[in-house]
């Protein structure tokens, strides 16, 4: 081989190959999060329509569920807004044929199951049952008297879902609504129930007059959580270049920003979370929102949520859509691998970290989870990833060069690629062995520079990090 010609396949790979440092050793601790800080949503659709093929009492189902606890799991969505509990035969509203039936059995499905996976329920109240104007409460008392009677548990209730796109007929405005909410917190608490959180307004997008108006309308007062929706784009006209467009990502963090000043300074020392969202609206972009290439939407934005200040965000949905979790045969897709492996790794507070030198490599990090089943020990840091670009990344984090790190990269499961229904893991697809168990998830141990090839995600920790903000047990 000549020089000439060696000199030149060198240059073409250094350009090739983004050259990308992490400083890790003197990233700040900007906020902390919760174990809990991702949950799951249940469409109350799925009660309208006799629960499809989704089986609560499912062992592999169960065995999923358990897999990502603890969580929160909230059952609403627009069809909330139309459940009665068994169907009480003298209510009366502008939308009666629409309602729907909550059964006895119903419920106790939902409550044992959410028990079984070590979750924790949200159900959203129906706010068009009314009268006179205000909203009446008659049905909801029914299903909190039997709820105290058979014990369950729920840690929070919502009254609607999205009020500020209520169809005309059906209007709230943001005073009725705040004075509902105060009406709806003091029923909630006169039944006996346990200690709960009171969460809402749920409006759509995480910015606007509805929300302002229903805080400064005494809905601060009473909410404990204040609670947006948020999705990138309509799932009808999404397409696949637009999961790895870096203007949709950004959109996120002036939006996240906006809504975590209005809730901090007009509901201060109440939490922000992002109540329902996924990648795209009306129910996902089909054969997109559940494939490999939906991860970078979910992983970047669980990344920019915990480091802007939410609290909490609840993934639309674990089933149902083609935004799902688990498919309509109760395998998982990607997402669910991706949202396992963040359950099991990433951990708090959050790190302050950054790099400006390729804008295709977005880049997140945490104290390790300490409290999960691989036995992180305190000190432990995780760095989550991904290179949205087309070319390979050198990823080089100095305060760990003489430490190991245990690196779970993820990668298209099959020649669909970015489509690809089934996710590697370090080389290796990802599928359940039987229903009882969910596979080994196994790092592979490593020194010195990541090579973090294209479309490529992943989690790298480092145990030996002895980061002071992490050693707190």
């Amino acid at each position: 081989m000549s020089l000439h010609l060696l000199v030149f396949i060198l240059s073409v790979f250094t350009y090739n190959v983004s050259c990308i440092t992490i400083d890790l050793e003197f990233a700040p601790a900007v906020r902390n999060v919760s174990l809990k800080f991702v949950g799951v949503t249940l469409d109350s659709g799925l009660i309208k329509n006799k629960w499809q093929t989704f089986n609560l009492t499912s062992q592999k189902v169960l065995t999923l569920a358990k897999g990502i606890s603890p969580s929160y799991l909230r059952v609403g969505g627009t069809d909330c807004d139309y459940v009665l509990f068994n169907m009480t035969q003298d209510q009366k509203t502008s939308q009666q044929s629409a309602n729907f039936p909550l059964t006895v059995a119903d419920w106790d499905n939902l409550n044992h199951f959410v028990m079984s996976a070590g979750w924790d329920l949200i159900f959203d109240f129906n706010v068009f049952l009314r009268k006179n104007g205000q909203w009446d409460p008659t049905n909801a008392i029914e299903l909190l008297e039997y709820t105290v009677k058979q014990g369950y548990k729920p840690s929070g209730y919502e009254l609607g879902n999205e009020p500020n796109l209520f169809p005309s007929a059906n209007a709230v405005s943001e005073k009725q609504l705040a004075k509902d909410f105060a009406s709806f917190k003091d029923i909630v608490s006169s039944s006996g129930v346990p200690p709960f959180l009171t969460i809402g307004p749920d409006i759509a997008g995480m910015t606007g007059s509805y929300l302002e108006n229903f805080l400064d309308a005494g809905g601060s007062d009473v909410v404990d959580v204040v609670t947006v929706h948020q999705y990138y784009t309509n799932g009808h006209t999404a397409t696949l270049k637009d999961f790895t467009d870096k203007k949709l990502l950004d959109k996120f963090i002036k939006e996240v920003d906006s809504f975590v000043k209005t809730c901090n300074q007009k509901a201060p020392h109440k939490q922000c979370w992002l109540g329902e969202t996924s990648s795209c609206y009306d129910g996902g972009a089909r054969n997109i929102s559940d494939r490999y290439v939906a991860g970078f939407f979910w992983l970047d934005k669980l990344g920019l949520s915990a480091l802007h200040g939410l609290q909490a965000v609840l993934r639309q949905s674990f089933y149902g859509g083609s935004y799902s979790l688990i498919d309509t045969n109760l395998n998982p897709n990607p997402d669910y691998w991706l949202t396992l492996l963040y359950k099991r790794l990433v951990g708090s507070p959050v790190f302050n970290v950054t790099q400006t030198t390729d804008p295709n490599i977005r880049v997140y990090a945490h104290c390790t989870n300490i409290s999960s089943s691989i036995g992180y020990k305190p000190g432990s840091i995780t760095v989550y990833i991904m290179n949205i670009g087309s070319e390979t990344a050198s990823v080089d984090i100095p305060f760990s060069s003489s430490k190991t790190q245990e690196r779970y990269i993820l990668s298209p499961g099959d020649d669909d690629g970015l489509t690809s229904q089934f996710v590697k893991l370090n080389g290796v697809v990802l599928t359940l062995p039987n229903d009882y168990e969910l596979p080994p998830l196994r790092p592979l141990y490593s020194q010195g520079t990541l090579q973090l090839e294209a479309y490529n995600m992943g989690f790298v920790v480092i145990p030996d990090a002895m980061k002071p903000e992490c050693m707190q047990t």
